[in-house]
């Protein structure tokens, strides 16, 4: 997976970095823990072009980020002003707790069976009452394309999924449009998970 990112890096950040994501990091903002006297710390979690651990940051947050692909990790760093570590989600592991992990587009890519411990790992670094958010693909199974593996959902299976997962709750599950202007055909399924 991390090799078509790093043979196709520069086309997915053009394709990725403009896209206007404003409406689904508000969702996700609104949902943070309020912090008294504090600021969140929000990780982006296969943050990819680095697009919305920018917006983070000058939104006003303490930002780090994780991507897979080394060539997605230096420009994405560049490009946010956050230094982006490199490491796949069954290598990840912080020192501190997170207020919020942004995990945009990114867990599409572990394998269906692994999904419940990468969730769990990511619940174990976040704070409680903090909050997850994920995004999916819409469909069913997994799939290859392009030499990327790819695990999709439906509101029901990744229901499922997190009911094997007693320290995350469903706060809210949607659908919405694919962003890019190209690819408007395609459905995405998110959710908003609330550690408990």
């Amino acid at each position: 997976m991390a090799d078509y990112y790093e043979a196709n890096a520069q086309n997915f950040i053009a394709a990725t970095q403009s896209v206007d994501m404003s409406d689904l990091r508000a969702r996700f903002l609104a949902q943070l823990p309020q912090m008294p006297g504090g600021q969140c710390r929000i990780l982006d979690a296969g943050t990819g072009s680095g697009r919305d651990a920018r917006a983070f940051r000058f939104a006003g947050y303490e930002v780090e980020a994780f991507d897979a692909s080394p060539a997605m990790v230096q420009a994405a760093t560049l490009f946010s002003g956050v230094p982006v570590r490199h490491l796949s989600f069954e290598e990840f592991q912080w020192e501190q707790p997170f207020d919020g992990i942004w995990a945009c587009a990114s867990l599409l890519h572990v394998a269906r069976a692994d999904l419940p411990a990468v969730f769990q790992r990511l619940a174990d670094h976040i704070v409680r009452g903090g909050i997850l958010y994920a995004s999916f693909k819409f469909g069913t199974g997994n799939r290859r394309k392009d030499g990327r593996n790819f695990t999709d959902m439906t509101e029901e299976t990744l229901s499922a999924l997190l009911d094997e997962l007693p320290s995350l709750r469903q706060v809210e599950t949607w659908r919405s449009e694919d962003r890019r202007p190209d690819r408007k055909e395609d459905i995405w399924v998110n959710a908003l998970l609330r550690k408990t």
